[in-house]
């Protein structure tokens, strides 16, 4: 495929958890990737594949439609994928702004660009849109909670447009080996199992859910549903979530220790004053904040079936991931690449 005949996704949200792995793994799909981000130096050292352009964007205050219009037709994109989401305020930045009226300015910008194509090219019946949302939005009380409220407020908008070829997507507890919020491969250094709440998850691997997004963006849109539950083989407790990975590496705990909730949050305040550099050797890289701190105790479990089917995706398992980074590098690369290239 020639760089002239690639199509041409932008990625919003491209250095978030979650964003370098999409990234990577459109580019492996053979798409050229339009980054859009708020630090291009962070972004240069991070998204340093082939096929990809570094966008300048402020999701705080980027809310005119017009704007994004202009940049779809200096960067000929071909689709979107939004994987912008912060939990909280903080910084300068606004939640309502960064989840909901940035994205909801460029999801209107591309309904115009992609109707005024249409007017020139043949349709395409791929899916143009792909938004990154959240398990929590099915939860009763969703309201109640800033982040997974304001994702189901996009979801609502981008279900109600027409024109627009889309498909949601609520992926569960995210993790990967050496990123994420909480480094399970750290954690398990502790001698103590600490959890909060007997709440069941499913866990998910990070490149389960980028080499999924990868191959729905490849394919004609036939899945049955524009809504999927990208959720882990395995519905588990967060005892059994810390257990599991510390066996899977070779460690064993001392014995567990359920933490109350308003002490975890205290703790979680206490914690979030040390130096960033303290944070990242306990294996904690996120804000967390007495809010986060209860949506940990929730849980939320469903079928992966739909999302495997849609996607042909082999489904990942949290012992496994962790058995192969135990034996190495190369062993976990080809863990990884085993993956890319398997289908059900």
């Amino acid at each position: 495929m020639t760089e002239a005949s690639k199509e041409r996704v932008l990625v919003v949200g491209a250095t978030g958890f979650l964003g370098p792995a999409l990234v990577e793994e459109l580019c492996f799909a053979g798409f050229h990737v339009v980054c859009g981000v708020r630090n291009l130096e962070k972004a240069a050292r991070e998204l340093g594949f082939q096929d990809v352009e570094l966008l300048k964007v402020n999701l705080n205050t980027d809310l005119d439609p017009e704007l994004w219009y202009s940049r779809l037709q200096e960067f000929k994109i071909d689709r979107i994928v939004n994987n912008v989401g912060i939990a909280t305020s903080f910084g300068g930045q606004s939640l309502e702004n960064v989840n909901v009226h940035a994205p909801i300015a460029l999801f209107e910008a591309m309904q115009r660009f992609v109707a005024e194509k249409r007017n020139t090219t043949k349709h395409s019946d791929k899916t143009e849109v792909i938004q990154i949302s959240t398990t929590g939005v099915d939860w009763d009380d969703c309201s109640s909670f800033s982040y997974p409220s304001s994702k189901l407020q996009m979801d609502n908008f981008l279900s109600g447009m027409t024109g627009l070829s889309h498909i949601i997507i609520r992926p569960n507890v995210i993790y990967e080996p050496e990123r994420g919020h909480l480094l399970l491969e750290r954690i398990a250094r502790m001698p103590v199992n600490f959890y909060v709440g007997h709440a069941q998850i499913q866990p998910i691997h990070c490149r389960e859910i980028a080499i999924g997004v990868a191959r729905l963006l490849q394919k004609p849109s036939t899945i049955q549903s524009s809504i999927l539950r990208a959720v882990g083989p395995v519905p588990m407790t967060w005892e059994e979530v810390f257990d599991v990975s510390a066996k899977a590496l070779g460690k064993d705990y001392s014995w567990a220790c359920r933490v109350p909730l308003r002490m975890a949050q205290g703790v979680t305040m206490l914690i979030q004053m040390l130096p960033a550099k303290v944070l990242q050797r306990l294996g904690i890289l996120s804000k967390m904040d007495p809010e986060t701190i209860v949506m940990m105790t929730k849980g939320s479990t469903g079928d992966n079936a739909e999302w495997l089917q849609a996607t042909d995706m082999k489904a990942i398992r949290l012992d496994a991931c962790y058995q192969a980074y135990a034996d190495g590098s190369d062993v976990y690369a080809g863990f990884i690449k085993a993956v890319r290239d398997s289908s059900c």
